[in-house]
This record gives structure tokens, C-alpha cells and sequence, in this order.
């Protein structure tokens, strides 16, 4: 029997979203999409594709599966005049548990930039020294903006740290299975490896070095960040002012 997803993981881009959705697919207790990001939601069509969408999560798959999950990082953005994404979620599959991983906006423009490198959207570049909001780079790291329109519609949201993630990734699991009120059933001796590293960046491209920003940019992003974080400081129990160092 086909249902919608009951977890999202609606972001944020480049923040470890798709070794989380793989990893947490591994537990019996968790269905994950294949694939991993189903961008249904913020579609001008959405409503036209929603029996697509609900064959992505069928409980015949694994029986014994409390949550079905997507995740698509692309959906932790403002709303707009055209879309309001946890707007949309709450009207078709009303109170679904939403998690996002937040990772400092600097570094975070970064991996979008070289990203968007790899993919031949810009030019490669050793030093990154551009200020740009192309591919909405810049917009996507507001949090502090973002974030309390998304607690207004799930006041429940759960929110994460990128760095707890990357410094104990057993931890963050044990955590986040508690807060979804689950015995965690993986093995956390034995996770997988991260999805992508910035050296399989550079070898799948073929590129001299890995790309870094430059020192003047990296001050100048981290100025651009400076109100939003300070923002954000207010909203999350984890310290995200050392973004600001």
C-alpha cells in the first residue's frame, strides 16, 4: 500500500543530506525514497504528481518501517509569491516531521560554488573570489530568515547541526533516533563514509586543486552572514556564532 512520507529532510543544500537519507534508510525503522530527492514540493504542478509521489513510500517494502522519509534539501528556502513550500507540505500531507541540518553559510558557499563548478554551471577556479547569489549560492545560507516561517507552519521541526554531524557522526545519530522516538538499530562502529569528499570532487573533474576562497571573500561572506547568524543564534540550542570567527 502506497502513502506520502511522515520525516522530511527539507535541508539544507551541501550539509551531509544525502549520506543522512542513505544512512537512515539503512534502519529498520526508516523507508527512504529511491531517489533520494523527489522536489515535488514548490512545483507549480505538485498537485498533478501526488500519486506519483505516494508510490515512492509503499509499506509493503519494509513492514515493520514507523517513518517514510524524503529528502530534499532544495526545499529549506523563504517563501515567495509563487511558493510557499511548508505551506504546500502542510496542506497535502498535514503535520509530517521535518528535520534540517544547517551548516555555516560560509563554508556552505563554498561546496555550492564548487558544486556548481563540477557541474559546469561556472567557470572552474582554484581561488574563489566572486560574491554572487547565482544559484541563489547566497540566499540559501539566510537561516535566520528562512527558519522561523518554517517553525510557524511545524513548530515541531527538528534542527540539527552540520558540524555535530561531521565531528561524531554516532552521536548525531543517537540523537536524532531519540528524537524520533526510535531504538537505533544501526551500527554505529561501521558507517558509511561521507557520499563525497572535495578530493572525489577534484578527481571526478580532473581538476589541479580543490577550490578554496579567497581570505578577502571568506571576510566578506562572513560580514554578509554576520545579522542572519546573530539571528540564528537566537533561534537554535547550538552555538553558531563561531561562523562569525
Amino acid at each position: 500500500m502506497t502513502r506520502f512520507p511522515n520525516l522530511l529532510l527539507a535541508g539544507v543544500q551541501k550539509s551531509g543530506t544525502t549520506w543522512l537519507h542513505n544512512t537512515l534508510s539503512m534502519s529498520g525503522h526508516i523507508l527512504g525514497s529511491t531517489p533520494k530527492e523527489l522536489n515535488l514540493f514548490g512545483q507549480p504542478d505538485y498537485r498533478s504528481r501526488l500519486d506519483g509521489y505516494r508510490a515512492h513510500f509503499s509499506s509493503d517494502a519494509k513492514p515493520r518501517a514507523s517513518y517514510f522519509l524524503e529528502s530534499t534539501p532544495h526545499y529549506f528556502h523563504a517563501p515567495t509569491v509563487l511558493s510557499d513550500v511548508p505551506g504546500q507540505i502542510r496542506e497535502t500531507i498535514g503535520d509530517v516531521q521535518i528535520m534540517v541540518v544547517l551548516r555555516n553559510p560560509v563554508d556552505r558557499y563554498r561546496s555550492a560554488y564548487t558544486h556548481h563548478m563540477q557541474k559546469g554551471r561556472l567557470a572552474y577556479t582554484p581561488f574563489i573570489d566572486t560574491l554572487t547569489d547565482e544559484q541563489i549560492m547566497l540566499a540559501t545560507g539566510l537561516y535566520g530568515d528562512i527558519l522561523p516561517h518554517w517553525r510557524r507552519v511545524f513548530p515541531d521541526m527538528l534542527v540539527y547541526s552540520y558540524d555535530q554531524l561531521q565531528s561524531d557522526k554516532a552521536a548525531f545519530l543517537r540523537t536524532l533516533f531519540v528524537d524520533l522516538g526510535l531504538e537505533c538499530d544501526l551500527d554505529l562502529a561501521d558507517l558509511p563514509a561521507p557520499t563525497h569528499t572535495s578530493t572525489d570532487k577534484r578527481a571526478a573533474a580532473d581538476w589541479p586543486d580543490t577550490p578554496q576562497l579567497t581570505p578577502d571573500l571568506r571576510a566578506r561572506l562572513i560580514d554578509y552572514y554576520r545579522a542572519d547568524v546573530e539571528r540564528l543564534a537566537e533561534l537554535v540550542d547550538f552555538d553558531v556564532l563561531r561562523w562569525l570567527l
